[in-house]
């Protein structure tokens, strides 16, 4: 899935990123189980659990992938199955064992970091609803709003923070990183009002993570250990990447099944995605967390602290929920009308799902160790579908003419990702999605809420004054925002063949200066500017780290030159120079896009060329022909293409890239 050592990083927004995009079955295509539903309501009997499990891990399409996998069942007080399929290393042939064989659980850890704020908020030392500036003690989160941020957006995922995700160089893996130095480095700001969205946050995590250590004034690992591992007896977890743990841990695989080497993480005890277990031990978790917060005679939280942990705490629509205080609620389609709250996890070689059903008392967890091998969704599908059964109910549709759809009309960009978007188009009696690949008919069923003829939901939120602001629908992890309407460049008419792309890009956020009324689309654009722009489209934390370029230090782009350069994306011209203000060639630009792409498992793509780009160029010049992501500036024939790599870059010739590159992403979430 991903190919350079950006360890940690890559679950917060590069696995995620893939996982929501480039392998967007995990959350918009249902798979359908071919297993025989039960004649029973939930699992009860060993045996049959077994059963069921033994005949989805031998369907050919899972067996084919499958490196590893730990699967765990738990009902009422028991656990029905607790089972390893697969191997936990190709060259040893060693068999997973769910008691012995470690995992990375990856965001599933965000769980263990949510139970332990609850437990001091049962203390009485944590208050939900208090501004965390209480707790911080010396960090400051810069606030550009009028509200408090609260310990309750940071469960829910509400923060209002302008970055929720980083990156990381994969030196800095190699260091003891501390969490509040960590934060220290890589500080959000608040930008909009806090509890208004909902968007997945990994440095939320973090922040729950350091105030654990703040009020309690011992390390977070060894409050996760005292107070949760202990009690329910897992003894094979930890925060910490110990000897033991490494001796245990199952061998991560990427896509080609080719070993991941050990990997730390950053920082290095990371309470939004560093957990070690066993399958053995995410049984007792779940089972604590289904019996009122109790297994046998230890207790890690009351049964009412575990109530208000389990209620939805945000939900864009009453029919779409997203949030209770640490769980989510992915994979809806699935959920065949029950209460189902649960948390995924992603990281290079591990792919994780825990689920429960608090009021049936029912949970799983399943666990990979490949990239090949993602099939937590087929497995929760064929599991609600053995065990919950229920036919597809048809909403009935609202009668709504064109004129009463016009509202939610306009441009919807992905809060996490802002690389991807859509725009929403009014027809009589219905909307359409529209996306680079196709259109999507969205039927009017309720108030702000719609379906998709696949049968997905899709909701709207309404500000005080009536005016559409939020849509919840494609991805699971962060609603889309509709974008603000600004007035058109006074040097891009409409009827310009580039000015698509450039008005699209401007949607995105990626140009430098979107309010100005000039682009200028024929002026060259320098290094400094494109790698900028490439930055602000993905929407990472800009780096902090010192400057690898003696020249860009008091470049007002440093900071995202500096991300690239984190990330092998940018080399410079020499061992330390970048020449930031020098206009970037067309090659310099692919390259750059093209070594982003090989960061999430863009691969190689030939393509004749009738110009000749330098050698270190040539396979990303193909790459950017083949994907066509350029503008009308290129043209095609049957003796090839001809992408004048040596020439410089202009303004609208940029936009073109970058935009077809975002809409490449797009189109990985089906539309």
């Amino acid at each position: 899935m991903y190919s350079l050592a950006l360890h940690k990083k890559r679950k917060t927004w590069m696995a995620l990123l893939v996982a929501t995009t480039l392998v967007f079955t995990m959350f918009s295509l249902p798979h359908k189980a071919n297993i025989e539903a039960a004649a029973f309501t939930g699992p009860s009997d060993t045996k049959e659990v077994e059963t069921f499990a033994d005949a989805f891990f031998n369907r050919p399409e899972i067996k084919e992938n499958l490196v590893g996998s730990s699967f765990v069942v738990v009902s009422g007080n028991n656990v029905l199955l607790n089972k390893g399929y697969g191997i936990e290393d190709l060259e040893s042939k060693k068999p997973v064992d769910p008691n012995k064989t470690i995992f990375r659980v990856a965001s599933i850890s965000k769980l263990f970091t949510a139970t332990s704020v609850m437990q001091l908020v049962e203390e009485g030392k944590i208050d939900l609803d208090v501004d965390v500036q209480h707790y911080l003690k010396g960090l400051t989160i810069p606030n550009n709003t009028n509200t408090k941020l609260t310990m309750r957006h940071l469960l829910t995922h509400t923060s209002g923070f302008d970055k929720t995700d980083t990156l990381t160089s994969s030196s800095a893996s190699k260091a003891n990183y501390p969490l509040k130095q960590y934060l220290k480095d890589n500080m959000p700001t608040i930008v909009r009002t806090p509890g208004e969205a909902y968007r997945y946050d990994n440095l939320a995590s973090n922040f729950q993570g350091l105030i654990v250590e703040q009020v309690t004034g011992k390390p977070f690992e060894q409050v996760i250990d005292e107070k949760i591992l202990q009690p329910l007896g897992m003894e094979n977890s930890d925060f910490r990447m110990s000897e033991k743990v490494l001796a245990q841990l199952a061998t991560g695989y990427d896509a080609n099944k080719k070993p991941y080497p050990d990997y730390n993480l950053v920082p290095t005890i990371a309470p939004d995605g560093g957990f070690f277990a066993t399958g053995t031990d995410m049984s007792k978790f779940m089972l604590a967390h289904l019996n009122g917060g109790k297994l046998g005679d230890n207790r890690i939280l009351s049964e009412n602290t575990l109530k208000e942990m389990h209620q939805t705490q945000v939900s864009i629509h009453p029919e779409r929920p997203n949030m209770t205080l640490g769980f989510e609620m992915f994979f809806q389609e699935h959920f065949n009308g029950q209460f189902v709250i649960g948390k995924g996890g992603d990281l290079e070689g591990y792919h994780s799902w825990l689920w429960l059903l608090p009021e049936k008392k029912v949970g799983g967890f399943v666990i990979t160790n490949s990239d090949s091998s993602n099939i937590r969704e087929q497995l929760f599908a064929a599991f609600m579908d053995h065990y919950y059964p229920k036919s597809d109910e048809e909403h009935s549709s609202i009668t709504l003419t064109k004129a009463q759809l016009i509202r939610y009309e306009g441009t919807f960009r992905y809060l996490r990702f802002p690389l991807i978007s859509f725009k929403i188009k009014a027809e009589e009696g219905f909307l359409t999605v529209i996306g680079p690949t196709r259109t999507i008919k969205l039927k009017p069923i309720g108030t702000n809420l719609f379906q998709d003829e696949g049968g997905k939901l899709a909701a709207f939120k309404e500000n005080e004054t009536k005016n559409i602001t939020y849509l919840s629908y494609l991805t699971d992890d962060a609603w889309s925002e509709r974008v603000q309407q600004l007035s058109d460049f006074t040097d891009v008419p409409r009827t310009d063949p580039f000015s698509n792309d450039i008005y699209s890009l401007r949607d995105l956020g990626s140009l430098l200066e979107p309010t100005s009324s000039h682009f200028h689309p024929n002026k060259k654009v320098t290094r400094a500017q494109f790698a900028a722009q490439l930055v602000r489209l993905i929407g990472v934390m800009e780096s902090t780290n010192t400057s690898s370029f003696v020249d860009i230090k008091n470049n007002r782009y440093a900071p995202e030159i500096q991300t690239l350069a984190d990330t092998n994306v940018i080399n410079g011209t020499t061992a330390h120079t970048f020449r930031p203000d020098h206009a970037i060639t067309r090659e310099e630009a692919a390259v750059m896009i093209y070594r982003f792409s090989q960061i999430i498992s863009f691969t190689a793509v030939p393509a004749k060329l009738i110009d000749k780009p330098s050698p270190w160029a040539d396979e990303a010049v193909q790459f950017i022909v083949a994907f066509g992501l350029h503008g009308p500036e290129v043209k095609a024939t049957e003796a090839g293409t001809n992408f004048r790599s040596k020439e410089f870059l202009l303004n609208k010739e940029a936009a073109a890239m970058l935009n077809s590159f975002a809409q490449l992403f797009t189109s990985g979430i089906g539309i």
